[in-house]
């Protein structure tokens, strides 16, 4: 189901006409579009007045020029969410420019919503576009995030540094923020691309408290008690404004003011309560039981409100909500119809603290009302927020167990699991659908295995036993035990209905890599294609994509990159939505499709489709983008960046530390973190990961001759990269002999399992090793070999590796 957009977050706010003018403050604001610098940063505390002067400013703009064409995004906890955040900015833009990323909103909507990198790509290119044609042609846009303090979530911040770093010519972005989002702000400072108002430039001035105290709040008073109120105040608008409603009405305002001393807390708890007691009995009592609402319209506020028939606008929150902005109340409209509302945020925090002292048992009624109000609307986010507020879980579990599916497919896990983690632990035991939603969502997130064993064992206490074996299978299939996960799978799909067609892919799936295990690869990856297509046909896009890939990645083991390049292309075109967008796993396909162009030693593509994949992964579950990091290291080390690799393995060894459920990952990333400190010239770091994890030559050559165990695709493929990484230090060390002994091991295994790749790498290897015993001939000989087996696949990165030396002996072959 679609969450429905909130066009009140898209509305620029008016223009109060009893304004104070801010003249130094807009030329500031022209100064940086004029300029044409990339950002403008409004940072300050709250009530400041950093929404205002933007709007001013807007006003201002149109006045005197051609209007702006401004898209206004208001920002608010909910925005967290990747998908969610894009959604709203598109919609946003779209009120300016309505072609601009045409077909991506509807995407964001799907339950698999587009990467992040490619929506900002394609809005990037939209609004390039319309500078060269169109009604606007040669105007700019600006774009703005308000309230942008509210955005915590990593991904959000790296995709506005993303649209900085690309921002087209023709749009400006401004942040209103009260406090310096983790963004590069030094570097565009440095560069002349930053314009910045904060608290000291936003203060009011003198005559700027004057002009507001007197004529906008209609006061009259001596230039030393206005003095002393900014002093008191430091300029603060919203403490000046609270101050001047507390003065309204004051027999004595000379000695009202002379008592605000003490700290900011004090005044400020004074100032409200005066504000408040100043207020009618039905005002007071609508503004403390609403202030549990973050946004605020009539039918809402009837919903949620004690109305007192003593009050001229009982049943009628539509007109409490136009007497409180006639009076000036700290509420904000949000839309030109006068239909939804906000308070100001410290005003309503402040009444909220004020409502659970004087009535701290009527806070839970109230965020039941609104729960009762958001489900009816079909506004289920909130309706689940305030169930949780209220302290009802039985309504709150019950609501999140209509949206956690939607919710985890739209690859909203933060989210879900911040609802689910706010629910007593013996509710959600009592709940299976939640605890196998609760147990997956772990697992895709790199939850502590304890966790997701803990909410597997619930499940398996009630009617839903028969689903928890597909999870474990997965589990296995995670720590390397092709057997049990085999064993898991199997039971699951006898005990699973026709109906739970995703649980049966993916147990189908470790049935199909099972038979790798048994050593029948064309078998195996036949398998795997029925297992593909059966998917494909009950619609589950996720396990045929991730099937089809390990077709692709065997055909690579295989030395087949043609057909490889053919499987990973065929997995793209499954992993897309109705609007033919690309689906999170997709990211699976992109970044095999990087390996493989790494191979072909196009570094320029293979960045962009690991970037791609890396990206899309991290949007259905972070973990499974290490091996897109551990890739890219790769490719980074091969175009010279030493600091880019080993940021690619610190990425890397930071997903694999992220989760326990398997030791493996954590191996493998060493391993390449050993191969990098080698290619780098460390040997002295190689050597010691080498005794941290008690690899000499004699425990190789014994673990070879038993060989290499049989869980091909888990513990086998890092058990061999700890064996390469033995040989090349054997080989720094100028031990070419007992490099040849392991080389001869491996390369008898690899030639027995098909696995050409290897066998190119194990022979190249094999040469280097001949050429330091000096024997030339026989060096010629395995690089002729090497050659004859790459040929067909096109390698030419598994040779460049590996140095001047096998560049001179490519030369003489």
């Amino acid at each position: 189901m679609a969450t429905p957009l909130l066009k009140t977050k898209l509305y620029i706010p008016s223009v109060r006409p009893e304004l104070v003018s801010r003249p130094r403050l807009i030329e500031r604001l022209d100064e940086g579009l004029c300029l044409g610098r990339r950002l403008t940063l409004i940072a300050a505390p709250a009530g400041f007045g950093k929404t205002t002067l933007l709007s001013e400013w807007i006003h201002c703009r149109g006045a005197v020029t051609a209007p702006l064409q401004v898209a206004w995004f208001s920002l608010d906890e909910n925005d967290n969410d990747p998908a969610r955040f894009l959604a709203y900015l598109v919609a946003a833009l779209q009120t300016v420019e309505p072609d601009v990323g045409a077909g991506v909103l509807t995407a964001l909507q799907s339950p698999q919503p587009p990467p992040v990198e490619a929506v900002l790509v394609a809005v990037i290119n939209d609004i390039a576009a319309a500078a060269q044609g169109g009604d606007h042609k040669g105007r700019p846009y600006v774009l703005v995030l308000d309230d942008y303090h509210l955005v915590t979530a990593r991904p959000i911040h790296d995709a506005v540094a993303f649209l900085l770093d690309h921002l087209p010519s023709n749009l400006h972005l401004v942040i209103v923020t009260r406090a310096d989002p983790p963004l590069p702000l030094a570097r565009l400072r440095a560069r002349g691309q930053l314009t910045e108002l904060r608290q000291t430039d936003l203060r009011f001035t003198s005559q700027e408290a004057a002009a507001f105290l007197n004529q906008v709040m209609g006061l009259d008073l001596a230039d030393k008690d206005v003095a002393t109120l900014k002093a008191r105040t430091e300029g603060w608008i919203a403490g000046l404004q609270m101050a001047a409603l507390s003065i309204q009405g004051q027999e004595d305002v000379a000695a009202f003011i002379r008592a605000l001393t003490g700290s900011d807390r004090y005044i400020l708890d004074y100032l409200v309560e005066e504000v408040l007691k100043q207020q009618p009995e039905p005002v007071q009592t609508f503004l403390l039981q609403t202030s549990i609402l973050d946004r605020l319209t009539g039918t809402l506020c009837d919903a949620v409100w004690d109305k007192l028939p003593t009050c001229p606008t009982a049943g009628d929150g539509q007109a409490m909500l136009e007497q409180l902005e006639r009076d000036n109340l700290f509420i904000v409209p949000l839309d030109n119809e006068r239909r939804w509302y906000r308070y100001h945020r410290l005003f309503a925090d402040l009444l909220r603290y004020h409502l659970h002292q004087a009535q701290p048992d009527l806070a839970p009624t109230l965020h039941h009302r609104a729960s009762e109000w958001y489900e009816q609307n079909r506004l289920m986010a909130e309706a689940v927020d305030h169930a949780l507020a209220a302290g009802d879980f039985e309504r709150a579990a019950r609501l999140i167990e209509q949206v956690a599916e939607a919710a985890l497919m739209r690859s909203e896990l933060t989210t879900f699991l911040g609802w689910v983690d706010a629910l007593p632990d013996g509710l959600v035991r009592d709940r299976p659908s939640l605890c196998l939603f609760q147990a997956w969502a772990f697992l895709m997130s790199g939850r502590p295995l304890e966790s997701i064993e803990s909410r597997l064992q619930d499940a398996a206490h009630s009617e839903t036993m028969d689903k928890t074996a597909s999870l474990r299978a997965l589990i296995a299939l995670y720590q390397g035990q092709m057997s049990r996960a085999a064993e898991l799978a199997r039971q699951a799909l006898e005990q699973l209905s026709e109906q739970d067609t995703f649980l049966r892919g993916l147990a189908t799936w470790v049935l199909g890599l099972s038979r790798l295990v048994d050593g029948d690869l064309a078998a195996g990856a036949q398998a795997l294609d029925q297992v593909a297509r059966m998917s494909r046909r009950a619609g589950n896009v996720m396990i045929s994509v991730m099937v089809l890939c390990n077709v692709a990645e065997l055909r690579m083991q295989q030395g087949r990159l043609r057909q490889a390049k053919e499987t990973y292309q065929q997995a793209l075109e499954w992993a897309t939505d109705e609007q033919g967008g690309r689906l999170p796993i997709a990211g699976e396909a992109l970044m095999g499709l990087g390996r493989l162009l790494y191979q072909w030693n196009d570094l320029e593509a293979a960045t962009r489709h690991l970037a791609e994949g890396i990206e899309l992964t991290q949007r259905w579950g972070e973990i499974g983008a290490m091996d897109g990091y551990l890739s890219l290291a790769q490719v980074r080390q091969a175009q010279g960046d030493a600091d880019g690799a080993q940021e690619a393995i610190r990425r890397a060894r930071e997903l694999a530390l992220r989760t326990d459920t398997t030791e493996l990952d954590d191996i493998l990333v060493a391993a390449h973190q050993a191969q990098l400190w080698l290619a780098q010239g460390d040997l002295d770091a190689a050597l010691r990961w080498l005794e941290e994890r008690g690899l000499t030559l004699s425990v190789a050559l014994a673990e070879l001759e038993e060989r290499l165990g049989d869980d091909f695709f888990r513990s086998r493929r890092r058990r061999t990269i700890e064996y390469v990484t033995l040989v090349r230090v054997l080989l720094a060390q100028g031990r070419p002999d007992e490099a040849l002994a392991v080389l001869d091991l491996l390369l008898a295994i690899a030639e027995r399992w098909g696995l050409n790749e290897r066998v190119i790498r194990f022979q190249i290897l094999r040469a280097l090793a001949f050429r330091a015993q000096g024997n030339v001939a026989q060096a010629m000989t395995a690089l002729q070999r090497a050659l004859t087996l790459a040929e067909p696949g096109g390698y030419v990165r598994i040779f460049l590796d590996e140095g001047e030396t096998v560049a001179r002996l490519l030369y003489r072959a």
